[in-house]
């Protein structure tokens, strides 16, 4: 009879042993998410990390922390605002790619800069600004992912979830490594707009910069911008003098127009609306809450013209205006946005004047909340331009 007990119990414990088994059997692999982003966990917890995957017969990357890519380029592959790779295809920068997905050399669409992601063709008396767009090149690069894409932007960057094309963006740059649900802790940035009383501080937050770069960025708040945008403004020309080209001049007016838009984004996020058509829009889009005409962007620029004239719609600036935009899941930083934007050829062409954009010789600067615009133009603006003395620029 204790014989028997014994076998019973042991019979009891080992049913109950397979059933807590069961579970860790039964478990799949599921998409999961959180405020940056989503991320892919398999079975067993882990997840994928800086690699491709094929789920449910597509394709889709994920950075080196876990976070899927969106709407940017991989390499020469591109991913769409959902994270799977486009194949049979335009991308919304206008590059063809195969059935493969892979980029077509040397075969583009025609198109007119757009979205957060885009480089094109540019009609005479206007041009289209990107959020997030990639040509030929190698490496990967976000810029929004979606990074927000966005919309992005971007985001880009290497993927928080940042919004640079349309609605791509979410490029980002992580702060915390480990389990995507814990990650991304980006740097702190102030928007004080005073100047502080060093050359070599540039605001608060314990954010320090030193020379040249300290003496610039303390002058622009001095001048009413804030933290962020006057480090945008200062990294997107130390980029361009790193590749020999002159440093832009930075339109008050340009800068009015980015700063509205940015506004207009963080609090109406205007790319999740749609067209009469049913199309969505992307980075590039106004929404309806302001003194402008609203404008749903779509890839086909289909309303490029109401995006290229707020310029002059909302300021004294006599020509047409061409933005490239960028989103971030976390609070965007300069980084994030410049980052984005370079990996994107569209983007980059537009930010170093290179080929149709070789005329833009001003800028204005936005960049608060989720988002960053730039706003790029030729002609010379009415209102003035912020100026640092010994900073020598180049103007209309």
């Amino acid at each position: 009879m204790k014989l028997l007990r014994k076998f019973v119990c042991a019979a009891s414990v080992a049913a109950i042993s397979a059933c807590l088994v069961i579970p860790s059997l039964a478990a799949t692999a599921q998409w999961k998410r959180n405020d940056r982003g989503w991320w892919y966990e398999e079975a067993n917890g882990s997840y994928p990390t800086a690699t491709w995957k094929l789920i449910n017969n597509k394709w889709y990357y994920f950075d080196g922390i876990g976070y899927m890519a969106e709407s940017r380029w991989i390499g020469n592959y591109y991913v769409g605002a959902d994270g799977a790779m486009l194949v049979s295809t335009v991308t919304p920068d206008g590059y063809y790619v195969d059935e493969t997905g892979k980029w077509i050399e040397g075969k583009r669409a025609s198109l007119h800069v757009s979205k957060s992601s885009t480089a094109g063709k540019r009609r005479s008396g206007g041009g289209g600004g990107g959020g997030s767009s990639r040509g030929r090149r190698g490496g990967s690069g976000g810029s929004g992912l979606s990074y927000g894409g966005g919309t992005a932007a971007g985001n880009t960057a290497n993927t928080g979830t940042a919004t640079n094309t349309g609605n791509a963006g979410n490029v980002g740059t992580t702060g915390n490594t480990g389990n995507p649900a814990n990650a991304g802790n980006v740097g702190n940035w102030t928007n004080t707009a005073g100047a502080g009383n060093s050359a070599n501080t540039a605001g608060a937050a314990g954010t320090q910069f030193s020379g040249e770069e300290g003496r610039v960025i303390s002058a622009l708040m001095a001048l009413g911008l804030s933290e962020k945008e006057a480090k945008l403004y200062y990294d997107i020309n130390a980029y361009r003098e790193s590749l020999g080209l002159p440093k832009l001049s930075l339109s008050k007016s340009l800068t009015t127009v980015a700063r509205t838009h940015v506004a207009d984004s963080n609090a109406h996020t205007p790319e999740n609306q749609v067209d009469v058509r049913g199309i969505q829009g992307n980075l590039h889009s106004w929404s309806s809450y302001g003194s402008w005409t609203p404008v749903v962007y779509t890839s086909d620029h289909q309303y490029a013209a109401n995006m290229w004239s707020k310029p002059s719609e909302l300021t004294s600036y006599p020509g047409s205006g061409f933005e490239i935009s960028s989103r971030y899941s976390l609070a965007m930083t300069p980084d994030v946005a410049l980052d984005s934007w370079k990996g994107s050829q569209g983007h980059n062409d537009v930010m170093t004047t290179q080929g149709m954009w070789s005329d833009l010789k001003t800028m204005g600067v936005g960049i608060d909340g989720k988002y960053a615009h730039v706003w790029f133009g030729q002609d010379a603006d009415p209102a003035g331009y912020y100026e640092v003395p010994g900073y020598t620029v180049l103007q209309p």
